[in-house]
């Protein structure tokens, strides 16, 4: 089955990047600036305490950007929704079969369920689909990803409404209790272009792996 749906996150100001996608095959969708930040949005988003200003401003527009796509998605009642981040690459072959009771992955990177726990994950992938053990492992980056069913879109802003204190949309996406799976090897890399929101020494590869380039 043919992905129904394809969307790229893109702010109006980052004209280069739409060159990352064919707009015959995916549809652009208007990224959120930090102007659109709301005091309340600013309130409730934590960051740690080495994000400058315009970095903390820069997460809450990324949140925004992807929960008014998930919006979009559950209004419109749309299903197989893959959504794509302006820096994401294709590299690989985009799954056309995939379980549709969680968020597929097609890119990031792995990280430990502790967010605090920074040694390297040990996981063992197969070719193909793979489901995360989410008890121990969590996907970091929202590039590329899919929603099969706008019922699942709903859970996840539910969920986000429920939290006194919202964390980076992909910390969220692995805090909730979603199924998750990815693709292996991942089909969507980092382009290296430079991160709108902090700067970083660091992308993901095929892999799975956040490594420096």
């Amino acid at each position: 089955m043919e992905l129904k749906h394809r969307f790229f996150i893109n702010l109006d100001s980052a004209t280069e990047r739409r060159n990352n996608f064919d707009e015959s095959k995916f549809q652009r969708w208007k990224a959120s600036d930090r102007s659109e930040v709301s005091p309340e949005l600013d309130r409730k988003m934590t960051s740690m305490w080495n994000y400058n200003r315009n970095s903390h401003l820069g997460r809450c527009a990324c949140y925004l950007s992807h929960r008014r796509l998930l919006e979009h998605i559950v209004i419109h009642k749309l299903d197989d929704v893959l959504i794509c981040e302006d820096d994401a690459q294709n590299i690989g072959n985009i799954p056309k079969y995939y379980p549709k009771n969680g968020i597929v992955y097609l890119g990031g990177f792995f990280h430990n369920q502790k967010m605090m726990d920074n040694t390297k994950p040990m996981l063992e992938s197969t070719f193909g689909i793979n489901l995360l053990d989410t008890s121990k492992y969590r996907i970091l980056m929202t590039m590329a990803y899919i929603i099969p069913k706008w019922e699942i879109a709903e859970k996840l802003l539910r969920y986000f409404d429920s939290l006194p204190r919202l964390k980076a949309i992909d910390i969220m996406l692995g805090n909730s209790l979603i199924p998750h799976f990815y693709e292996y090897p991942a089909p969507f890399v980092e382009s290296g272009q430079p991160s709108q929101i902090a700067h970083k020494f660091k992308k993901s590869n095929h892999l799975y792996e956040w490594i420096r380039h």
